[in-house]
């Protein structure tokens, strides 16, 4: 059976090769590289960052850390993981050497099916790990977004089978498959983890903040779907739900400040490498929220999803900036990675760093375009800043490999 450190290891290896893909990507705006066609990486990173780095872990993290032995020790949940990890790399080949075709459609497809037999698996031993009320509605709340995702990627596939240049269809797909993704099982997910790590630690009152936030977020998760269609002018009746979304989501967003403000004592009493990352994290989450409640306002939703570097800005302030960084913490606090060695400290530092210097600098370069005040140096700091963010991943695995060595010797 495949060790759980295998699973870590491969995680951020796959971390540092989308740390490379994005760099790549970023060189290619700036210089010829004719050998390289833009939009097969840009699929093929897109593809891999989600299922080979922040699915893998996420999915490890939740058979490993939510489900107790001997649940988490069934030789399915090792398939699965390694099913994910084939599809994301056999994904990440055929979107980058044969295009948006046959192949790389079987993959995707196949991806789908292993998430559906996790979804499935997972919900089914969770009602029996004697999770907490609110663990249970997270962790089971987040599979669900992940497999109602799959219905704007399996319209996405349609279209593209079919050749069809139905433009609004394809773009409501994908704000579908973004919304479940980072709205629903992404963050849902990082807070199922959270919560089961702090429950020993929450005080009554707390414990009953984190089951409102949840509650919550959760109802939130439809209604909100609706402002991603504000776009193309939709009629009352889908603007009201829209609203209704908005609402909660902002709500959900209170609840959160109350609750981390009830465990200001618990942040104190954790290592610094954990408070700056989490700090980060959770700072990305609350303006993540705020700006999607915001988006209920014409001009604000017309920039986020009209806007390139905006829509940019806000999937990479979800994607790095809230989960990517939360789940280095995750590894940092069981122990995956060294948090007391100097060179990991560094080496997350460098990373983290790099992730608030993109996110400045794409939403920089997002008001700048709303402003009409674009400028030629954006595209190289951001080239520079990617290729700050590679180092760090880089670094971080050197640390993984460094830990591992210390604990073989």
């Amino acid at each position: 059976m495949v060790r759980k450190k295998t699973w870590i290891d491969l995680s951020i290896f796959n971390l540092c090769v989308v740390a490379f893909l994005g760099m790549v990507l970023r060189s290619k705006m700036l210089f010829s590289l004719p050998f390289i066609d833009f939009n097969d990486l840009s699929n093929a990173h897109s593809h891999f960052a989600f299922g080979g780095w922040v699915t893998l872990t996420l999915m490890f993290l939740m058979v490993y850390r939510l489900l107790p032995h001997p649940l988490n020790n069934k030789s399915i949940y090792q398939w699965i993981l390694g099913g994910i990890v084939l599809c994301s790399w056999c994904m990440l080949l055929s979107f980058y050497f044969l295009g948006n075709g046959y192949v790389s459609a079987f993959f995707s497809f196949f991806f789908i099916f292993i998430t559906y037999v996790f979804g499935w698996m997972i919900i089914k031993d969770s009602r029996k790990a004697g999770l907490s009320k609110t663990v249970y509605l997270l962790s089971v709340s987040s599979v669900v977004c992940l497999l109602l995702s799959s219905v704007g990627q399996l319209t996405i596939t349609y279209l593209f089978a079919v050749k069809s240049i139905n433009a609004i269809f394809y773009r409501d797909a994908l704000f579908t498959y973004l919304h479940f993704q980072y709205n629903g099982f992404f963050t849902l997910a990082v807070f199922a983890l959270l919560f089961q790590q702090l429950e020993n630690k929450m005080t009554a009152k707390s414990a009953q903040l984190s089951y409102n936030f949840s509650v919550l977020i959760c109802v939130s998760i439809l209604p909100s779907l609706f402002l991603s269609y504000l776009w193309q002018s939709p009629d009352t009746f889908l603007r009201i739900v829209a609203m209704s979304g908005s609402i909660t989501v902002l709500l959900s967003l209170v609840c959160f400040i109350i609750f981390g403000l009830s465990m200001v004592k618990i942040y104190r009493s954790a290592s610094p490498v954990l408070r700056f990352l989490g700090l980060l994290s959770m700072g990305a989450f609350m303006l993540k929220m705020l700006l999607q409640s915001l988006t209920i306002f014409t001009s604000i939703g017309n920039a986020v999803f009209g806007a390139r570097p905006m829509i940019i800005g806000f999937l990479h302030l979800v994607f790095l900036g809230f989960v990517s960084l939360f789940l280095l913490a995750c590894f940092t606090r069981e122990g995956f990675l060294n948090g007391k060695n100097k060179f990991t400290r560094v080496s997350l530092a460098v990373f983290a760093v790099g992730v608030l210097l993109n996110e400045t600098i794409l939403m920089s370069e997002g008001l700048g375009s709303m402003l009409v005040k674009s400028s030629y140096l954006f595209p190289w700091m951001l080239w520079i800043v990617s290729l700050w963010m590679f180092i760090g991943a880089l670094l971080t695995g050197i640390a993984r490999i460094k830990e591992n060595n210390r604990t073989a010797g």
